[in-house]
């Protein structure tokens, strides 16, 4: 109780320092129980208790480890009134909580302070990561991310509880209208990792845009295996160099006829990929790479363009494939209403805009890199949408803005018979391998 008056008494004092306490947090404030259940909230006093707040998260991201592999921990920070940051992160053996969990290591943005004083290093004393003065102001529209390498301990230490407390300050450089929160996360000592193994099968263009074996620049693989890795995650914000997507996560890495694929999701048992530009036509190898080595080739075909719609299981029904088409209000679907489980929907009418997603479908103007999210109006050339036998206005065909590899093409409802509608699509002559149904109504 004396530290925490302390504290406060001193933070009270020097409201010009305090701006989501931008020296770092005093320790043993993640809300942890073994640690007295303390936040930051005993100083931060106006939105309090910790998490009182619905609006706003701290968040952990880690996948489980393994031993002395290092590792970065994600924590986030989100209030939409939030101006300026802070947090603190501890990592315990979940067999004595009082026990450290592996070491931090400090950077320009996160110090590390050891329990009951002192800086890194702190030896076998407890750690806790927090925020510089530097990295308190790294948030943007609500939202601050901190990453903390993290060095695991040794095997046979077991699970591990990470413990976290975040501020979305308000930047007026005192203690009040601060919104506090904590969360905790468990993660474990990962399984061995082996060579990847596949099959010539593991590899197809995305099932829910009507899989196949074809596969064009930009466009998506699954592939599915065993030992692919030992954790599961997809790619985030950090992992991203600009508008540039990476090409490993977690140390798994594809190549597609020889190039360096754009590694979306991984798992043990899949990892999601899009197509690196320059492939070629013709016979490709699909490889995954792990820490433990090289799969074999799964083989497919490189092609120009291999367009796919959006038409996943679900919307199969009734012995038909429908087509994923959303009018305007981005949140009702095309098909009969209540035809398909959980969602709204009803028929389209003739001179109605709906739109349509696809991938493979190629090449724009202008080009738009693989691996890049797309922004302007990157186009494609000779794209058409037939209703039966009626062809369709496409007022827009071309990636999505702000997506990667996805396509959208906004079309305007032909006058047709109402009634299940078959619909034919291409792109520069090449058809959609899909047989796709939509519906118009009266």
């Amino acid at each position: 109780m004396l530290n925490k008056i302390f504290w406060c008494a001193v933070l009270s004092a020097l409201p010009s320092l305090m701006y989501a306490r931008s020296a770092g947090s005093p320790i043993r404030r993640t809300g942890a129980a073994i640690d007295g259940g303390g936040d930051c909230a005993g100083c931060h006093q106006t939105f309090r208790p910790a998490n009182s707040d619905s609006r706003g998260y701290v968040r952990i991201t880690a996948v489980n480890y393994t031993p002395g592999k290092k590792q970065m921990i994600r924590v986030q920070v989100y209030h939409p009134e939030a101006a300026r940051w802070g947090f603190q992160l501890t990592a315990r053996q979940t067999k004595d909580e009082n026990l450290k969990a592996g070491v931090f290591t400090p950077n320009d943005n996160v110090q590390v302070n050891c329990d009951p004083g002192g800086n890194a290093p702190c030896g076998t004393d407890r750690e806790f990561a927090t925020h510089l003065v530097a990295s308190t102001r790294s948030g943007a529209a609500g939202l601050a991310t901190y990453s903390v390498e993290w060095t695991p301990p040794e095997a046979g230490t077991g699970d591990v509880v990470l413990y976290a407390a975040g501020n979305g300050a308000d930047g007026t450089g005192s203690n009040t209208n601060d919104r506090i929160y904590t969360t905790s996360l468990k993660i474990s000592q990962a399984a061995a990792l082996a060579r990847p193994t596949v099959s010539n099968e593991s590899g197809v263009a995305l099932q829910g845009f009507g899989g196949g074996r074809n596969i064009a620049p930009g466009s998506w693989i699954e592939i599915f295996g065993a030992n692919l890795t030992n954790v599961t995650r997809e790619w985030a914000a950090w992992d991203f160099a600009g508008a540039n997507a990476p090409k490993s996560l977690e140390g798994v890495g594809v190549t597609v006829g020889g190039r360096d694929a754009f590694v979306r999701f991984v798992s043990p048992g899949q990892v999601n990929v899009q197509v690196p530009d320059g492939i070629g036509t013709g016979p490709v190898n699909v490889v995954v790479t792990n820490e433990a080595g090289a799969s074999a080739n799964i083989p497919m075909t490189g092609v120009a363009r291999a367009p796919g719609v959006l038409a996943p299981a679900n919307f199969n029904v009734g012995g038909r494939q429908l087509a994923v088409a959303l009018f305007s209000d981005n949140t009702t679907f095309v098909a009969r209403a209540g035809e398909i489980a959980g969602v709204t929907s009803r028929p389209a009418r003739a001179g109605e805009t709906i739109t349509l997603y696809l991938v493979g479908a190629g090449a724009t103007n202008p080009a738009v890199p693989a691996g890049t999210i797309a922004s302007g109006t990157p186009l494609l050339t000779n794209a058409t949408v037939r209703f039966g036998d009626a062809p369709a206005t496409v007022s827009y065909a071309g990636l999505a803005p702000g997506a990667i590899g996805l396509y959208q093409f906004n079309v305007v409802v032909p006058n047709v018979a109402a009634g299940d509608v078959r619909l034919a699509i291409s792109v520069d002559g090449v058809a959609v391998a899909q047989t796709l149904t939509t519906v118009v109504g009266n």
